[in-house]
């Protein structure tokens, strides 16, 4: 085997490892109500959209978001099937884990959806989770299956840091 593939094929066992600890978000906090506290707000009804602007603040359980403006989308109208889209220069979306832990993302522009719980980091990502750290252009992160792709530009690197303690649990 040569040099390159075995230093590529220990980095994906070193990230599998990273991704398959056994933490799960909180299932209680997307069947939580979401407040939404922001400068301004404007509705549209018939397209169940609202947009928030000036030091957005979302909370749903632990969910935690903060951002320049925030868009609150109810697809098809349906309660539990809400894409919320944070923009700013690097907007934030953290939360608490079964375990006590916690993810902390932040991007230019984050896209979380309720329903499958999956996180998008677009532009300056980086996720942290159980001492480990992750950054990349866009990071795409299924929270509740515990599955993460990560993609730089073009010229770009992935970088991932991982701590011995968070490889020894």
């Amino acid at each position: 085997m040569n040099r390159l593939s075995l230093k590529a094929l220990l980095s994906c066992a070193l990230f599998g490892v990273m991704i398959s600890l056994p933490a799960h978000a909180l299932k209680s906090d997307t069947q939580q109500p979401i407040y939404i506290s922001a400068d301004e707000q404007q509705l549209d009804m018939q397209k169940n959209i609202v947009e928030f602007s000036g030091n957005v603040v979302l909370q749903q359980g632990t969910i935690d978001i903060r951002a320049n403006r925030i868009v609150v989308e109810r697809v098809n109208g349906q309660e539990g099937n809400e894409v919320i889209r944070a923009y700013g220069s690097q907007a934030t979306f953290e939360q608490q884990l079964d375990d006590g832990g916690f993810i902390k993302a932040r991007a230019n522009r984050i896209v979380y959806t309720t329903q499958n719980e999956f996180l998008q980091m677009i532009g300056k990502a980086r996720l942290e989770q159980t001492d480990s750290t992750i950054e990349s252009n866009n990071i795409s992160y299924r929270i509740d299956q515990q599955k993460l792709v990560a993609e730089s530009e073009q010229g770009g690197r992935v970088t991932t840091v991982l701590q011995p303690k968070a490889l020894n649990k």
